[in-house]
């Protein structure tokens, strides 16, 4: 059995004492440069870790925005390039080796270059109240219900007479009576009718005010709706089927979802062409071989951005647009139809002259808004001069 021996630290020689006093290294870098946030104090330390937002943007060091960190962070790391991430109390810095901060600072660069959109977004307004105006007209649209439902002797009105005025009739439209192609519009088979109309219809309306304003949304949901109705009666012409009739709000609701597609489609978000140019031509990696680069992926996923909300209106009315017994589908299909080519239209004059709702001088919204109430009343106005039946004796 051995006798126990205490134990006792191996002295080192005076020399490296001397030089570690003070410095507290660990893992190779002294405790300085680790309490320093860009890597350490001194210029050595600066240098082997560089901050990239100088060198890519000219962003003070040190003060990137968290979402611009993680999406460098995550282009380094599809590149292989070695990086750390680091909060600081002004922001973030995105640090690389020294040896690696010229490719660092070429991938980035590549990046914003390729994911640039070949055309300006629409620019969206601040949040704000814009559904008082939906609000408004769908409260209108459900009292116009209750008065057409009731009979008016004095008036020679009566809820017959407003069906046989106003419904979209195939026939009488294609002789002339255009009138019909919005005066159905506004005009309901029962109260659930008119319910789910004003609800489904407001919630699109009041997504496409944020994008165009209240009175250009209406515009568009009701000049969208009048040429579904028209569109419809012609298609049902050709076939030569009976006559058909038809009335609902719900054109004009599928034409405002049409146009939102429309603006989601020509607001620069993805192009097919540019994607797929993007895609084939690659590009040289560190090593001289041809690659593809992320960025290009991301171009490819966004070269599908026109056909997503188009393929997103088909999908509406797939779900909502075909339900029940008596659910005319042709409206339907051919209003969001309507709204699509209303909307690209909307979006490609945008895109030059900014938001719908911002056109001449913010006048043109109020004026659009009117335009949608005097189309509906001149339809009536009308129809009551050339169709209304001699009142009851």
């Amino acid at each position: 059995m051995r006798p126990l021996r205490h134990f006792a630290r191996p002295r080192r020689p005076r020399r490296e004492r001397a030089a570690d006093t003070g410095t507290g290294a660990v893992g190779g870098v002294s405790a300085t440069a680790a309490a320093s946030p860009t890597g350490g104090d001194d210029a050595s330390s600066r240098a082997a870790w560089p901050d990239l937002a100088p060198l890519v943007d000219g962003t003070p060091a040190g003060r990137l925005p968290q979402k611009e960190a993680k999406l460098w962070s995550l282009v380094l790391r599809a590149r292989r390039v070695p990086h750390r991430v680091r909060s600081l109390p002004g922001g973030y810095t995105v640090q690389v080796p020294g040896r690696f901060a010229r490719q660092a600072v070429e991938e980035i660069s590549l990046y914003h270059k390729e994911n640039v959109s070949p055309h300006p977004s629409i620019p969206l307004p601040d949040p704000q109240e814009r559904a008082r105006a939906t609000v408004a007209g769908m409260l209108c649209l459900c009292a116009f219900f209750v008065l057409t439902q009731r009979p008016w002797p004095l008036l020679g009105s009566y809820p017959q007479y407003w069906h046989t005025v106003g419904v979209a009739d195939a026939g009488a439209l294609l002789s002339g009576q255009l009138w019909r192609a919005a005066t159905a519009l506004t005009l309901h088979a029962d109260p659930a009718h008119v319910a789910s109309n004003a609800v489904i219809g407001g919630a699109f309306l009041i997504l496409l005010a944020r994008r165009a304003g209240s009175g250009t949304a209406w515009l568009l949901a009701v000049l969208a709706g009048v040429l579904g109705n028209l569109l419809n009666a012609a298609v049902h012409a050709l076939l030569g089927g009976p006559t058909h009739l038809s009335v609902g709000f719900s054109t004009a609701v599928f034409g405002a979802a049409g146009v939102l597609a429309g603006l989601k489609a020509a607001s620069g978000e993805g192009d097919f062409r540019a994607g797929m140019r993007a895609v084939k031509a690659g590009l040289a990696g560190p090593a001289g071989q041809q690659a593809v680069h992320p960025a290009n992926q991301a171009a490819s996923r966004q070269a599908k951005g026109w056909l997503l909300p188009v393929a997103a209106g088909l999908a509406l009315v797939a779900s909502l647009g075909t339900a029940g017994d008596d659910t005319d589908i042709g409206a339907h299909f051919f209003g969001l139809l309507a709204g699509l080519g209303l909307g690209g239209l909307a979006g490609w004059l945008a895109l030059d002259h900014g938001r719908p709702d911002e056109w001449a001088g913010g006048r043109l919204n109020p004026a659009c808004g009117a335009a949608s109430v005097l189309i509906l009343a001149s339809a009536w106005a009308w129809g009551w001069l050339c169709g209304w039946p001699a009142p009851l004796r």
